[in-house]
């Protein structure tokens, strides 16, 4: 069935997989966002939510940078050779096969989201590694390459706290253990005095804590961005959710849920231009509570409203699903748009529907039978099939036609209009309505002054 209030309702893909949004974290993100940049602190949950959003970005960063470090350890085995001809084999060993090992193995640890310690303690591992492997080399090579080597080593150290995302307490702990490394293979090069191990330690020292600065000024930011998507990304989400329910009431009936006349001319303009479905099979069912009037003034519009709501649902029910469009036309009229359907088939879908209505039961107090008893309420239906040649605003006109004809010929009846049973089995014989009605309306005494006669309906 063609029910734009369910796809309406449907909630549309999601974008790429982003943050899953809870009440907290829109409260968190206004209050960080209406406050200074450098006071950004995040929550626990807001933590966790930043983390796993930025894990990809940060894991591929820290990858290639070690796959980059590994490979240029690599490649500085062959210039070693020039350097520290005497300790080309130790060069080789560290540099060739230790180095390129340890950022192997912190490579396969970042592959897999880990906890904030685990990422920390790794870093740390692999950079201090690293750092006393290159000092041991430096030691080796002696001379001017002793301290040529540590301030190499150095200035890795630190482009790696600047480069690898981490919290700032993790990139003060790198930075301190890599300036202790530092200052410990200075105080024992034979080629420097204590002052001049000491001076060259806090000159390095000041350049490391300005890159660590630098480090904690870009996280601030990333955390801020992060903040301003999360806010865009609830704010998009408040604004689909109300263009949906827009969608809803300008398309749906808010009392049946059912498709409005709107939604339903829309529904048979596409179904017009199928040219998978032919026109000849298409069958527009107009469809009128008998008397609703009399239930209206009688038992008030409360009850009137309730009436219309369980017919709706019965409607629903008799056709099928997926091939039949059911509308409320207006008011206690509705419109059942049938698809690849057939003569034969339309009428008993629309028998159905007429049965299913006065099996509801629905006591109509404006109407009082000859014994005195209250009638039922029921519903009279008109059936006309499209044509090639016949645009559908015809086609309605020839089934609200029908649905006159079944309203003079007594209600709680089914009319097929004569023009579109030409071709079917009944041609031969002109189509007389039958009459199912467990309460007989000519018997009936009629409360209101004056019953619907000749083009007025009730």
């Amino acid at each position: 069935m063609l029910n734009t209030a369910d796809s309406a309702a449907a909630p549309a893909s999601d974008e790429a997989v982003g943050t899953r949004l809870t009440p907290a974290l829109e409260a968190e993100a206004e209050r960080l966002l209406a406050g200074r940049t450098r006071d950004i602190r995040f929550s626990p949950d807001m933590l966790r939510a930043y983390r796993d959003k930025d894990w990809p970005q940060r894991s591929k960063i820290a990858r290639a940078w070690m796959v980059w470090v590994a490979s240029i350890s690599m490649a500085f085995v062959p210039v070693s050779y020039l350097l520290a001809p005497g300790s080309v084999w130790l060069v080789a060993a560290i540099s060739g096969v230790l180095v390129p090992a340890l950022h192997a193995c912190a490579y396969m640890v970042w592959r897999k989201p880990i906890s904030a310690a685990g990422e920390g303690l790794a870093l740390m591992l692999l950079i201090n590694s690293v750092m006393i492997a290159y000092g041991v080399v430096a030691v080796a090579a002696g001379g001017s390459n002793y301290e040529r080597l540590l301030t190499c080593i150095m200035y890795v150290n630190t482009i790696a706290i600047v480069v690898l995302n981490v919290g700032y307490g993790w990139s003060l702990a790198l930075m301190v253990c890599s300036m202790a490394i530092f200052l410990g293979f200075e105080i024992f090069n034979p080629a420097i005095d204590l002052k001049e191990a000491i001076g060259t330690s806090v000159f390095y020292a000041m350049g490391i804590y300005a890159s660590t600065i630098a480090r904690k000024t870009q996280s601030i930011l990333a955390q801020k961005a992060f903040l301003m998507s999360l806010r865009d990304q609830y704010r998009s989400a408040k604004l689909k959710d109300a263009n949906r329910q827009l969608e809803i009431l300008a398309t749906c009936d808010p009392l049946t849920g059912l498709a409005n006349r709107r939604s339903a001319e829309s529904a048979i303009e596409k179904l017009w231009g199928d040219r998978r479905i032919a026109k000849t099979a298409i069958a527009f069912v107009m469809a009128d509570l008998d008397w609703f009037k009399l239930l209206n003034d009688t038992a008030g519009h409360a009850a009137g409203d309730d009436c219309i709501k369980r017919v709706a649902r019965a409607i629903e029910t008799a056709v099928r699903s997926g091939d039949d469009t059911v509308c409320r036309y207006g008011g206690e009229e509705f419109l059942i748009v049938l698809s690849n359907t057939t003569p034969d088939l339309a009428w008993t879908i629309a028998e159905r529907i007429r049965t299913a209505v006065a099996a509801l039961g629905i006591v109509n107090p404006g109407i009082q039978r000859a014994d005195g008893g209250s009638a039922v309420m029921t519903i009279s239906l008109g059936i006309a099939f499209a044509r090639d040649d016949a645009a559908p605003q015809l086609v309605a006109k020839w089934a609200d036609d029908a649905l006159y004809d079944a309203k003079r010929s007594g209600r709680n009846v089914v009319f097929m209009a004569t023009e579109k049973v030409a071709d079917a089995e009944r041609a031969s014989t002109s189509p007389q309505p039958s009459r199912h009605d467990e309460t007989p309306l000519p018997d009936a005494r009629i409360r209101a002054e004056s019953a619907a006669q000749g083009r007025t309906r009730s």
